[in-house]
């Protein structure tokens, strides 16, 4: 009995060897992943683009409907912590908290992203310069009416 056993290990050593491995790492991956959410998640963040350059996305196939965006990269146990199971709908998802670990937000680069930018930042400068228009207007009318007094 004892020599069918030890056939059995000579003979199946590598495959025995290669078991335990996967078991080992199925464990230590389930660990990191699931118990203690050891990992960097990177999704979309609502961009304001009157203030910063953002990347321009559709929603659906036409591209009738255009949203903003920047990426955000957080480390998940952070913002599973500040935010529970649906982060959806959470304020703290789209910033950097200073208790963060490797969290970062990337806006659009015009060099690195050329016309995606290009298109965001020439619609910044015309709603700013609109509103820039728009204010010079409201302070011309009201010197106007404070010299009419």
């Amino acid at each position: 009995m004892k020599i069918k056993y030890q056939n059995f290990l000579r003979n199946n050593f590598f495959l025995l060897i290669l078991l335990f491995a996967v078991i080992v790492v199925v464990f230590l991956s389930y660990n990191r992943f699931i118990v203690r959410r050891d990992y960097i998640v990177e999704y979309e963040g609502n961009c304001d683009p009157t203030v910063d350059v953002c990347f321009i996305g559709c929603e659906d196939d036409e591209c009738i409907e255009n949203y903003y965006y920047f990426n955000i990269q957080k480390y998940a146990a952070d913002l599973y912590g500040q935010c529970g199971e649906d982060i959806t709908d959470c304020e703290e998802a789209n910033v950097c908290l200073p208790e963060d670990h490797n969290c970062s937000i990337t806006y659009c680069d015009v060099e690195v992203d050329g016309d995606i930018c290009t298109l965001i930042s020439e619609s910044n400068s015309e709603i700013q310069n609109g509103d820039r228009d728009f204010q010079e207007k409201e302070l011309l009318q009201d010197n106007n009416d404070n010299n009419n007094i």
